[in-house]
């Protein structure tokens, strides 16, 4: 078996080998990560002090062309197409700037700077198209005789402020002046590309001439161009390492181009490889001083202790308590270290688990032998104090627990005579109750029976009430027909009435006619006898017909007389059988009703007799429930004392001494996580 100190120098000159190894992994990590953000930061910043110096460029243009357009002598040049003019404004405000260009207002070119070219169209220049349009912009862009560069433009306008022309100003960035410019004051190479190509760059060959017209790599093509994003890495471009920082150059949405910034690091690395060097050479000696140190001490201040100390925890291991036999208790290491106090702190743990394991061996015969009254009185310490607890707890539950069973099984036994006493008068009961209730459907049978022939005959009844009442309705209808015959009688004879009435003013008449006819006929004398005779003829016949008439109106009073008296009859008659028919409608409609109460009386009889049949199968079957249930009883009181003879075998405290959940009389209680150290609701073994 290896030493413990020859083990710990070996982990710790392993430890120290791997610290030495990861220090030397992370300075070269760090030092690397250093250089790379300084330099990486570095080419961040130039890249960026390159957009910001172009930015200014294109401000400087779209201020010059602002200048321009809105001086007097341009406009009027413009509007007289004086070139002569033209070419000295021009000349004044065109200082500093490598482009400018005059169009009119149809985007024809007047002059330009540049060039002597003029007459050609530059509305495809949207610099000028914008301006032209009115608006006044600052951009970059390619134009019709350069690569790309900055734009500013501005609209001419005469004095009514109509648009009679444009002007733009700018820088030609394919100039080496300005990359040269940028890399002074960032001390970075700066490249800007045109699109995918190197247009204005300060990276040379290895023959020291710019490396104009070349293209960048498909990564950056990518990630830049494509994707419209920053790219920053460490790369080697045309034989030299550069940490490089590359943005898309965006103008109007679309990526026209990119700006590259880079930091030469070859010098850089050169140096961080010699402070590598001496970081790792003086991490090996100052690691091998420490192990040589740390083998010594271990040897003589670790090793030999915890040999004892190992030979001592090999004791405990086999279990050699001096519980069943003497044991010594001493480690003898009395060093002031940890290791002694190690060992002392092994030693009080040794005689504490001593004390601890007798207890509880104490506690578990006493539980063997069925004596659960004795109290938990010894003192634990730390974690064992859960152990005390528990075999408390395990006490008093047993006794609360015991005591209720003991408890429970009285009320148990009495209990289950009372149940079977009660199964026993239930079963009785049941049975009589089921010859009650075959008796009783019985009765409803016949009932519902009597119910049904009554409903039958009632509905007879309503039948024949329905027939009386049509008979009744139709007489009642001829009586009316009757009485209005009658009626017209009585208006006949009322009309026969003013007739003879007529008759009788007619007789009158003719009896005064003829009586002045007599008269007449006596003044005539002889020349009037012949018509005195007819004149008396008339009238003996005017007082016959008058007689007549009273006799035949005497007759026809008498027979109006006897024609009202038959309408009265006729009307009280037909009275009287509107009575009877109503009389008829109503005791028809209680017959219907009757009828229909007697039907639904008699179903709800048949289902009274169903709810009977049922009752009785319930009861049949409460009465063979009771009967099992009053055979269970038996059986559970015979179990109660079955019961009652095992608890009367466990040894339990008085009711006086017995502790209950509050932990009363409990020594050095505490409450594990989450749980409580007791918990009883007093339901449990509750009959």
């Amino acid at each position: 078996m290896k030493s413990l100190g020859l083990k710990i120098s070996l982990i710790v000159t392993l430890l120290i080998a791997a610290m030495v190894t990861l220090v030397i992994l992370i300075v070269d990590t760090k030092t690397d990560g250093l250089v790379t953000g300084l330099t990486g930061a570095e080419a961040k910043t130039a890249n960026g002090a390159f957009a910001a110096t172009l930015q200014s460029y294109q401000d400087e243009a779209h201020e010059r062309a602002q200048m321009i357009a809105s001086s007097p002598d341009v406009a009027n040049a413009v509007l007289e197409g004086d070139t002569v003019a033209l070419k000295e404004a021009l000349t004044l405000f065109g200082t500093g700037m490598d482009i400018v260009t005059l169009v009119d207002a149809n985007g024809i070119v007047l002059m330009r700077k540049h060039s002597e070219e003029k007459g050609d169209s530059q509305l495809k220049q949207k610099a000028i198209a914008d301006a032209l349009s009115g608006k006044s912009v600052g951009t970059i862009e390619k134009g019709a005789t350069t690569s790309l560069s900055t734009r500013g433009s501005a609209p001419i306008k005469d004095s009514g402020g109509n648009i009679i022309g444009a002007v733009t100003c700018g820088h030609d960035l394919s100039d080496t002046k300005y990359i040269d410019e940028i890399k002074r004051t960032s001390n970075c190479e700066v490249t800007l590309f045109d699109e995918d190509t190197r247009m204005s760059t300060t990276l040379t060959d290895a023959k020291g001439e710019r490396v104009v017209g070349t293209k960048a790599s498909d990564a950056v093509i990518e990630t830049v161009l494509k994707q419209k994003r920053d790219y920053n890495t460490r790369t080697e471009l045309f034989g030299s390492q550069y940490d490089v920082y590359y943005t898309p150059l965006i103008i109007d949405g679309n990526v026209v181009g990119m700006l590259f910034a880079g930091v030469n690091i070859e010098e850089t690395l050169v140096a961080e490889q010699k402070m590598l060097t001496w970081v790792i050479t003086a991490a090996v000696l100052s690691g091998v001083a420490v192990v040589a140190f740390l083998f010594l001490f271990s040897m003589f201040a670790v090793s030999r202790p915890m040999k004892k100390i190992e030979l001592f925890a090999d004791k405990i291991k086999a279990g050699e308590l001096g519980i069943s036999s003497p044991s010594n208790s001493s480690i003898g290491v009395r060093s002031a270290d940890e290791v002694g106090h190690t060992a002392r702190s092994l030693e009080q743990a040794y005689q504490r688990l001593q004390g601890y394991i007798g207890e509880i061996v104490k506690q578990m015969e006493a539980f063997s032998q069925g004596d659960f009254s004795a109290d938990n009185t010894y003192e634990f310490f730390g974690d064992f104090i859960l152990i005390g607890n528990s075999i408390g707890n395990i006490t008093d539950k047993l006794n609360v627990t015991m005591r209720k069973i003991q408890n429970s099984t009285v009320q148990v036994a009495d209990g289950s005579k009372q149940i079977a006493d009660g199964s026993q008068a239930l079963a009785q009961g049941s049975t009589e109750q089921a010859a009650s209730v075959e008796q009783l459907s019985a009765s409803i049978a016949e009932i519902a029976e009597q119910t049904k022939t009554n409903a039958a005959m009632a509905e007879k009844a309503a039948t024949l009430a329905n027939t009386i009442k049509q008979n009744a309705e139709k007489g009642s209808a001829q009586m009316d027909a009757l009485t209005g015959a009658v009626h017209e009688i009585d208006k006949a004879n009322h009309s026969i009435s003013k007739v003879i009435k007529s008759i009788e003013d007619i007789a009158f008449q003719t009896n005064i006619l003829a009586l002045n006819a007599s008269v007449e006929a006596a003044r005539a004398g002889q020349h009037g006898k012949g018509f005195a005779v007819v004149a008396e003829e008339v009238r003996n016949l005017a007082t016959k017909s008058s007689e007549a008439a009273k006799d035949t109106g005497a007759l026809i009073a008498n027979s109006v007389q006897k024609a009202e008296l038959g309408a009265r009859i006729a009307d009280e008659t037909a009275s009287s059988l509107a009575e009877i028919v109503a009389g008829i409608n109503e005791s028809s409609m209680i017959v219907t009703e009757i009828a229909k109460s007697s039907e639904e009386q008699s179903l709800g009889i048949t289902q009274i007799n169903k709810g009977i049949d049922q009752v009785a199968q319930v009861v049949q079957q409460n009465s063979a429930t009771a009967e099992e249930s009053a055979a269970a009883s038996e059986e559970m009181s015979g179990q109660s004392i079955v019961l009652e003879e095992l608890i009367a075998q466990f040894k339990l405290r008085d009711d006086g001494n017995t502790r209950l959940p509050s932990g009363n009389g409990m020594k050095n209680q505490i409450a594990m996580p989450g749980k409580s150290v007791y918990s009883d609701n007093g339901d449990f073994g509750k009959y």
